[in-house]
């Protein structure tokens, strides 16, 4: 059994095989091309090339990649996207509220319908249909997010919009808000009109992505990293493309588990552009139990629990006043224009090479250039950097003192020795700069739901029995070994304010995949 890892990372791609009882057999660390198909193409080529295989040999293709992410921060191919929210009158809440301006540009206009069902019957008129109808067009909208208030309870008004939607606008990607948040109507509505904007990038990377398989003779199944570590198939990505929007941490997360033999520990993930530090409970990277937020814009969505530090070995660095001054990052050009490879600016990579000048050997360093350097300056800019991780650090160890740390990355060398003393224990494992890939081919597929219930003819008990088959279920039916099939997370929310007894059920289970020999490709289409 090989698997083809890639992570797609803002400064790196890169890409592993792994074979038979997880045998790493190549691996390629490749600087992410602007347009990231071309660089996945080299560095697949090579690792295959490497590993000495035919490309029928691969039973599996594992993806994790920023990007979704990187369309936010940096908007490509976003859509023009239309809110239709269902309520009984209009909300003087404007969608959107505190987004920032570069993303607002992308909703096109916000449409109000009363609830229209009543006992079950639909009562929303053909002549209001009709009216939306030809607005969308007018508008020349992309995209379309229903937000109905009344959804996590009953989301019959959702799935009616949608159907009629659909009949006129066959292509037209509809996200229904009762699909990915329960209450608390603008998180749900966030999530929802985020993932709606984002149909069309996620469309273009995945049929770019499937071309390029087919190019390379890759007929195999393929499957995406999501938030929460697991897989997502690629159908699935395109439905639901906010999913994978922070799948580039927990891949690396779940890799310092794999390569450090822990099951229980803290990852610091020191990259080209960012420190990412997380935690990894029962050999799961942790995630939030509450709701998230992308760019200050609150969703209520399961991701890691995680900091991200805007720093990495590639960020500039001045001193004003006594003050170090942490800048924007030059990662893909640190080679170029580092001071250790003689160029002329001063990186986070350049003081700790001041300092210890041992740390790391590359034949295209000048490391006599570091001489202008103030050694006094680079020990300030050390201990900076090394404060923000610690305080992170202590921050996910509340309540679980004494987790040992497992550093990796491609700046993780920098860290050895200098960010605890001798009784704090401290891993650095093999292959920790390429954690990332290897953690994607080791993600499991999973199941889970949000849904609130009245507990009317059911007890509680009944209803998790219920519900649990129908995740396992699931899980079979996705390729997950049976035997392997367990609950992950089950949280209850009990609502006080409502008549009966009412209660929202959040659960998740995992499974571990099964591969099947590579066949006709079929999986892969889009």
């Amino acid at each position: 059994m090989m698997k083809l890892g890639i992570d797609v990372g803002g400064t790196n791609t890169d890409v592993v095989i792994v074979g038979n009882e997880g045998k790493l057999l190549s691996w390629k660390k490749q600087l992410t091309s602007n347009d990231i198909i071309s660089g996945i193409e080299a560095a697949t080529k090579a690792v295959i090339k490497d590993a000495r295989i035919v490309p029928e040999q691969i039973e599996g293709i594992f993806i994790g990649t920023t990007h979704v992410q990187n369309a936010l921060y940096h908007p490509v191919q976003l859509s023009k996207t239309a809110v239709i929210r269902i309520m009984k009158s209009p909300s003087h809440v404007k969608p959107a509220l505190f987004w920032p301006e570069h993303l607002k540009r992308y909703i096109g206009k916000v449409y109000h319908l009363k609830h229209f069902y009543d006992d079950s019957k639909q009562t929303l008129v053909p002549q209001e249909l009709d009216n939306l109808y030809r607005d969308l067009i007018k508008e020349n909208i992309e995209a379309i997010c229903i937000a109905a208030v009344n959804s996590p309870l009953n989301p019959i008004e959702e799935f009616y919009l949608r159907d009629q939607l659909k009949n006129v606008f066959p292509e037209m990607p509809i996200t229904m808000s009762h699909e990915l948040g329960s209450f608390g109507f603008i998180e749900r509505e966030n999530a929802a009109l985020l993932n709606a904007i984002l149909s069309k990038v996620i469309r273009q990377a995945m049929m770019e992505l499937t071309d390029l398989f087919r190019k390379l003779n890759l007929n195999c199944p393929c499957w995406l990293t999501q938030n929460d570590g697991s897989l997502i198939e690629l159908h699935e990505a395109i439905d639901y493309p906010i999913f994978t929007i922070g799948s580039g941490a927990t891949n690396s997360f779940r890799g310092a588990s794999i390569l450090s033999g822990l099951r229980e520990c803290i990852v610091v993930d020191f990259g080209g552009s960012t420190i990412e530090i997380g935690k990894i409970r029962n050999g799961q990277p942790e995630s939030t139990e509450s709701s998230s937020s992308f760019l200050n814009i609150d969703v209520n969505l399961r991701v890691p629990k995680m900091y991200s530090l805007p720093i990495g070995g590639g960020s500039l660095i001045s001193i004003d006043n006594g003050v170090v001054q942490i800048k924007e990052t030059i990662a893909n050009d640190l080679e170029h224009q580092g001071i250790s490879w003689g160029g002329d600016s001063w990186t986070i990579t350049d003081s700790f090479l001041k300092v210890n000048p041992e740390m790391f050997a590359d034949e295209k360093m000048t490391l006599d250039r570091l001489e202008k350097l103030s050694y006094e300056d680079c020990q300030m800019v050390i201990k900076k950097v090394t404060q923000e991780i610690k305080e992170k650090i202590a921050r996910l160890e509340v309540n679980s003192d004494g987790l040992p740390v497992v550093l990796v990355g491609g700046g993780s060398k920098l860290l050895v020795n200098r960010l605890f003393g001798k009784y704090k224990r401290v891993y650095h494992p093999l292959c920790n700069h390429i954690s990332n890939a290897i953690g994607a081919c080791y993600a499991p597929l999973s199941a889970q739901y949000d849904k609130v219930f009245w507990l009317m003819n059911q007890t509680k008990e009944e209803i998790i029995e219920q519900e649990k088959g129908k995740l396992f279920q699931q899980l079979l039916r996705k390729g997950a070994k049976e035997e392997s099939i367990k609950v992950d997370s089950i949280e209850e929310f009990p609502f006080d304010y409502f008549k009966g007894e009412v209660l929202r059920i959040r659960m998740k289970a995992i499974g571990d995949l099964q591969l099947i020999p590579a066949g006709d490709g079929s999986s892969i289409k889009i």
